[in-house]
């Protein structure tokens, strides 16, 4: 009988801990899938690529352009945190510095129009995570690394490039700014190349 409770304990507790998964259903085609993400990143209108919204562990928040089509110069909150996100110089899309009261964190690709593979950095705090894609130019598959992986960035379907999910748990020393920094890398990228900007 011990051993009978016991097991009954050990399985709830088990069931207790597993991630609650939620089933959407994409309304164009019908298709079902499984969603056990920690957030999402979408447009607010199909193909506004300046203007977009995300939750993060049921937290929402925005990153747009400060401008319509200003690829330049964005403007995000999250949290009660609000800042920008620049490029050092007009059109140098790869190089980029987000900017809060708090904190100025450096976004670059690893060399010059390297699009795959990016180093984002805050000397203030040695914070240092590569965003790279999960295969050569595979625009909507990303990942992430610090001290080894911890995030995937997709697209909800293939190059479905205005929806976007987060997998996987941010370090628990990771800022705001730094969640921001790492998410925008993949969603801006996606964006420029399916409009063919930075040919």
């Amino acid at each position: 009988m011990r051993i009978i409770i016991t097991l009954a304990i050990v399985l709830f507790i088990v069931s207790s801990c597993i991630k609650e998964e939620t089933t959407t259903q994409n309304q164009s085609t019908g298709t079902t899938y499984t969603d056990n993400s920690i957030g999402k990143i979408y447009t607010n209108f199909s193909e506004d690529w300046d203007n977009w919204a995300f939750t993060l562990n049921g937290e929402s928040g925005y990153i747009r352009t400060s401008f319509s089509e200003d690829w330049d110069n964005w403007t995000f909150s999250y949290n009660g945190i609000n800042g920008s996100i620049k490029t050092s110089f007009s059109n140098d899309w790869d190089n980029w510095q987000l900017q809060t009261t708090n904190s100025t964190i450096k976004m670059r690709t690893s060399f010059s129009n390297d699009w795959d593979n990016w180093d984002v950095t805050e000397s203030a705090t040695n914070f240092n995570a590569d965003v790279q894609t999960s295969f050569s130019e595979d625009w909507d598959n990303w990942d992430i690394y610090d001290n080894g992986h911890i995030l995937d960035m997709k697209t909800n379907f293939s190059e479905d490039w205005d929806s976007w999910r987060v997998y996987g748990e941010f370090p628990a020393s990771y800022t705001i700014e730094q969640k921001i920094a790492v998410l925008f890398v993949p969603f801006f990228t996606g964006a420029i190349q399916i409009q063919g900007i930075n040919q």
